[in-house]
C-alpha cells in the first residue's frame, strides 16, 4: 500500500523491479537511455519515440510504462492520487499528438492471466489529440472480455473541452471499485474538480493492477510525460467514513443570557429642582434615579420597566449621570443632554388644551398659591424640620379642588 510516493531502488532496465511507496513495480520499456528516468525521489519521467516498444509488443505500438506487480482483487475499493505533466513537443510550447488509435497515460490493467484472454483496460486516462479523456469498460458476468468477442461495453465518461496545458502539473485523484457484479464505481477529479462520477458495472470480474507512463499506437512525434507523488490505497484505507447524520453540539449555539444582572449597590438620585412646568413632562427624582438603574434593580424595587413607558422630555439636570444607557427601556438617548439645566417645569401654564389638562386658568394658580401659603404658615410654627411624606395633596375635577392633609412635623 503506497502512502508516500517515494521511489527506491530505481531501475530503468526492462523486466527489472523497483518500489514506489513500498509497492513493487516492473519496468516495461524499450531499454533506451531516455525511456524511463528518475529526476528526483518522487518523480518518474517517461519518453517514447516512434518504434520504442517493450519486448512483448509488436511494432505497431510505442511503450514506456511501469506496472504494479501485485493485483488488486475485484470488488476492492481503491484510492489513487498523483500529479501528471505533459511536456511540450511542438512550436511555442504546444503539444502534438497524431496517434490515430490510442494514447494511454494511465490505466487500470486487467489480470489477463485470470481472464485467459488479452483485454483492453477496465478504465484509463488517455489523450485524444491534445485533450484528456476518461474511458471505462465492462462485460456482463460470465461473458468473454476479449475485444474480438464483441461483449465489451465501452463508456467515454469525460473528454476535456480544453486542450491540455504543457509544462503544468495536474492533480489527479481516482476512486474506484472494479466490479461487474454490483457495487462498481469510478470517480475522477482533476485539479479539485470532479469530472467523472460513474456508478455501475466496471471491469471483467477479475483482479486489476495499476500501470502508468506512455502506451500509444505508434506515431512519428516524440512525447514525454512526468509523474510525481503517486500514492495508492486499497480496501478500508481507501474509504473515508463519514457519520450518517451531523454530530449535534453539546451546548446551545445561541448566546446564553446571564440569570443575574449585576447592579450598582447604591443608586444616586440626581438633584431635581421643583419647577413650574407641566406634570406630564416632569421627571420626579426617585423615578429618574430608578431609570438609570439596571433592570434587575428596578424589578427588586417593584418598578420593572414596561413597553408603555413614554419618552422623557429633553434636557437633563446638572447632576445627571453622564451618558447613561437608556436604550434598554426604549428611551431615545439622543434627546438626553449631559450637562444642560433642566428646562421642563412642574406646574407652568395649564391654560391650553394642548397640554392635556384642559383649560384650568387662574383657578389652578390660585389654589396652588393658597396651599403653599398655608404650608409655610404651618411649618413656621412647628418644632422641628419637615421631611418627605408629611404632605399629601389630592386634586380632582375641572375646578381643581384641593384637599391638604398635614401631619405634625417630626422632632
Amino acid at each position: 500500500m503506497d502512502t508516500t510516493g517515494t521511489i527506491a531502488s530505481f531501475s530503468s532496465t526492462p523486466m527489472t523491479r523497483f518500489s514506489i511507496g513500498g509497492d513493487v513495480y516492473g519496468v516495461q520499456d524499450a531499454s533506451t537511455s531516455y525511456s524511463l528516468t528518475n529526476p528526483d525521489p518522487q518523480t518518474l519521467r517517461f519518453q517514447v519515440q516512434q518504434g520504442d516498444h517493450a519486448w512483448y509488443d509488436s511494432s505497431s505500438v510505442d511503450r514506456s510504462e511501469v506496472s504494479a506487480a501485485v493485483n488488486i482483487p475485484g470488488g476492492t475499493p481503491l484510492n489513487l492520487n498523483y500529479q501528471f505533466m505533459l511536456e511540450a513537443n511542438g512550436p511555442n510550447g504546444s503539444f502534438t499528438n497524431t496517434a490515430d488509435g490510442w494514447f494511454i497515460v494511465g490505466q487500470m490493467h486487467n489480470d489477463d492471466n485470470a481472464s485467459g484472454v488479452g483485454t483492453s483496460p477496465p478504465f484509463a486516462i488517455q489523450l485524444v489529440g491534445d485533450h484528456l479523456q476518461v474511458v471505462a469498460r465492462y462485460v456482463q458476468p460470465g461473458q468473454d472480455p476479449s475485444n474480438g468477442a464483441g461483449n465489451v461495453q465501452m463508456l467515454t465518461l469525460w473528454t476535456d473541452p480544453n486542450p491540455i496545458q504543457t509544462g503544468v502539473y495536474n492533480n489527479i485523484q481516482i476512486q474506484a471499485d472494479v466490479s461487474n457484479t454490483g457495487g462498481g464505481y469510478l470517480k475522477v477529479s482533476i485539479n479539485g474538480t470532479q469530472v467523472v462520477n460513474y456508478s455501475g458495472p466496471l471491469g471483467y470480474g477479475v483482479g486489476t493492477n495499476w500501470e502508468y507512463g506512455i502506451y500509444r499506437s505508434t506515431a512519428p512525434e516524440t512525447v514525454a510525460v512526468d509523474y510525481r507523488n503517486m500514492t495508492l490505497l486499497t480496501g478500508s484505507s481507501a474509504t473515508v467514513t463519514s457519520p450518517s447524520t451531523p454530530t449535534q453540539p453539546t451546548t446551545p449555539t445561541t448566546t446564553t443570557t446571564p440569570t443575574t444582572v449585576t447592579s450598582p449597590t447604591t443608586i444616586v438620585a440626581p438633584a431635581v429642582a421643583q419647577d413650574t412646568a407641566s406634570p406630564a413632562a416632569a421627571i420626579a427624582a426617585p423615578a429618574a434615579a430608578a431609570a438609570t438603574a439596571d433592570p434587575g434593580v428596578l424589578a427588586a424595587m417593584g418598578m420593572a420597566p414596561t413597553s408603555g413607558w413614554s419618552t422623557p422630555a429633553a434636557g437633563a439636570t446638572t447632576a445627571s449621570v453622564p451618558s447613561p444607557d437608556f436604550s434598554r427601556f426604549g428611551f431615545d438617548t439622543g434627546t438626553l443632554a449631559t450637562g444642560a439645566p433642566q428646562t421642563t417645569g412642574w406646574w407652568g401654564d395649564q391654560g391650553t388644551a394642548a397640554s392635556g389638562w384642559g383649560d384650568q386658568g387662574a383657578a389652578a394658580t390660585s389654589q396652588a398659591s393658597s396651599s403653599f401659603a398655608l404650608l409655610n404658615q404651618y411649618l413656621a410654627g412647628g418644632s422641628g424640620g419637615a421631611n418627605g411624606g408629611m404632605i399629601a395633596v389630592a386634586m380632582s375635577g375641572t375646578a381643581w379642588t384641593q384637599n391638604s392633609f398635614l401631619t405634625k412635623p417630626q422632632s
